[in-house]
């Protein structure tokens, strides 16, 4: 079976993940190949056939994707935020953009902040991009003035070594967490099901915390 995850292997997030659903499926008796695609391009092949396994997307995508199953045990909780360059830029919620001009941007695919801003803002004030790096260089560049993604590709692209302007970004809402859940085709139903009986085994021995931990000081970052 094939598992798309996000386009580069060496994240924090991707690392961690690919270590639990490689000890879950091996626990299935289950073969897996972790491939890295982008976003938009996981989402794509996944509605095409092309892919067995999307790994993480919201609760609420399955109800723009019904030929998938959502295993209905979320394998991690992300917080998402909004962020800013312009050191001047305040939000105190959600509204306050509607009040100013400002130029609003997310990342391709990310459902949660789609669904957040499209709302709030004329389409000629919300743009989408592919990458987190390319969402931060425009926030740098000042030709966007806020850009809402999940917390952890943020902090990956802001830490990265040679990464320069980290200190001008900062995140200026915190906009919550949800839980994340892996989708497989449908045909894969029944496997869904013993593989969220799996997460919930992993979770109850700590297996899923320690990855984390272990993926943090290999990468030397905070716990």
């Amino acid at each position: 079976m094939i598992l798309g995850l996000a386009a580069d292997p060496a994240t924090y997030a991707n690392r961690w993940s690919k270590l639990v659903f490689q000890e879950a499926f091996r626990r299935l008796g289950v073969a897996v190949q972790i491939v890295n695609y982008p976003l938009a391009r996981r989402t794509m092949m996944m509605d095409a056939g092309e892919i067995d396994i999307d790994g993480g997307r919201v609760h609420a995508y399955g109800e723009a994707h019904p030929n998938l199953v959502r295993v209905e045990e979320p394998f991690v909780e992300y917080s998402f935020g909004l962020y800013t360059a312009n050191p001047v830029l305040r939000l105190h919620s959600l509204d306050d953009m509607r009040k100013f001009d400002w130029q609003v941007e997310y990342r391709r695919g990310i459902l949660f902040c789609e669904t957040i801003l499209k709302p709030l803002l004329p389409v000629d004030r919300l743009s989408d991009i592919s990458n987190e790096e390319q969402g931060i260089n425009k926030l740098l560049a000042g030709r966007t003035d806020l850009y809402c993604d999940l917390d952890y590709p943020v902090r990956d692209v802001l830490s990265a070594p040679g990464f320069t302007g980290a200190a001008r970004v900062r995140r200026v809402l915190g906009l919550g967490s949800i839980p994340i859940y892996l989708y497989m085709q449908r045909r894969h139903a029944e496997l869904a099901q013993r593989l969220a009986e799996t997460f919930k085994k992993m979770k109850a021995e700590g297996l899923i915390e320690a990855y984390q931990a272990r993926v943090a000081d290999e990468m030397g970052r905070p716990r």
